[in-house]
């Protein structure tokens, strides 16, 4: 039998979150696929683009939240803290894509793990009404393992 190796193969593409809103579909990504790391003021990309063959106009929430790592000693579930929210109001023509910069107002804490998501923000709707996580990442800085020393 000839198995073979997959490790020649190309990792598997991870689509991304994408949230869809009265024909609208729009993702968050950071600029340039920057990497955050702690004390930085992030900047986010929301694309938007409209599926539609007419005009469309919707209104999302963007939410940053923060939550410290769980304690392997601890049965307590750790509830995140919101860091940052901002409602942005996209409207485009049939067709059209627009990428909307948008500027947290507040650095990232050390030793968290960092959740952007994005929801409609309808005044109709129920307060708490679903949206997905866009974005996750960690500040928490790896321990360094132990230094082993090579004897000759």
């Amino acid at each position: 039998m000839d198995a073979g190796s997959d490790a020649d193969a190309p990792p598997p593409k991870v689509a991304k979150a994408r949230l869809v809103a009265r024909g609208i579909e729009m993702t968050l990504a950071a600029p340039g696929d920057q990497v955050f790391k702690a004390g930085d003021v992030p900047k986010f990309e929301l694309t938007a683009l409209n599926t539609t063959k007419e005009s469309a106009r919707a209104s999302v929430c963007v939410t940053m939240t923060s939550s410290s790592p769980a304690d392997a000693f601890s049965r307590v579930i750790r509830m995140p803290m919101v860091l940052w929210q901002q409602e942005q109001v996209v409207t485009l023509q049939p067709n059209e894509t627009k990428v909307v910069a948008l500027g947290a107002s507040t650095n990232l804490p050390p030793n968290s793990l960092i959740s952007v998501s994005l929801r409609e923000a309808d005044p109709k709707a129920p307060a708490h009404q679903p949206g997905i996580v866009a974005l996750s990442f960690s500040t928490v800085v790896p321990k360094a393992g132990p230094i082993v020393a090579l004897a000759e």
